[in-house]
């Protein structure tokens, strides 16, 4: 028993519970069989490379980038470094390569491998203020009148939940949402792909996506 606001109050939660789901938030299962060929993968990379070496493959940078949505770099790093220890990589990466080699990576989409399509398109826009100093530095100062949006255009197959584009560009500088549309199908329909029905909203009334 314990007084709040002057009034007796009986605290009925279940703190260690609570303090459990706290600590264990989630869990990994780790698939290492892509760092079998981890020296085979980075003999590769280096072929032909002037100055440093590479010494984290590829697929090791594009498996930390799934745990980046949840751990920042310095865990990363942490991570990364106890997996070296206990021999389950050869080595481990701080902070400055994993931030550049995750920055520097170019995401493909995987196209479907039917060839029916039923597309849907639309845009979203990300405050540049939400994720911080970097993102204001790279696309604006929060503080201006007119806040800068960083736009992703995602076309993909309603039914089966499949992308086949995606387009980012910072708020007044790219394409309209029906140009990039058209230009996703386009892109889509030397590769045997057929468009059976599109959804869109009024945006996309235009003369050009009926051409």
């Amino acid at each position: 028993m314990s007084a709040r606001w002057g009034k007796p109050y009986r605290d009925h939660r279940d703190w260690p519970s609570y303090n459990e789901a706290l600590v264990v938030r989630g869990e990994f299962y780790l698939d290492l069989g892509p760092f079998r060929t981890w020296k085979q993968e980075l003999a590769t990379m280096n072929r032909g490379k002037r100055g440093g070496q590479y010494r984290i493959p590829e697929s090791f940078v594009r498996w930390r980038v799934i745990w980046k949505q949840l751990i920042d770099y310095r865990g990363l790093e942490g991570i990364t470094r106890r997996m070296a220890q206990l021999g389950l990589i050869p080595t481990s990466a701080d902070y400055t390569p994993l931030w550049h080699r995750i920055h520097g990576l170019i995401p493909a989409v995987k196209m479907p491998k039917y060839s029916d399509l039923e597309l849907a398109s639309d845009g979203t826009g990300l405050k540049t203020s939400n994720a911080g100093e970097y993102r204001i530095f790279r696309y604006g100062d929060p503080e201006a009148r007119q806040r800068k949006h960083l736009v992703v255009v995602i076309t993909a197959d309603v039914r089966r939940k499949k992308g086949i584009g995606i387009e980012v560009h910072i708020e007044g500088t790219g394409h309209s949402e029906p140009h990039i549309k058209a230009r996703h199908v386009r892109a889509a329909a030397p590769q045997g792909y057929r468009v059976r029905k599109f959804f869109g909203d009024g945006a996309f009334d235009t003369n050009e996506m009926f051409e």
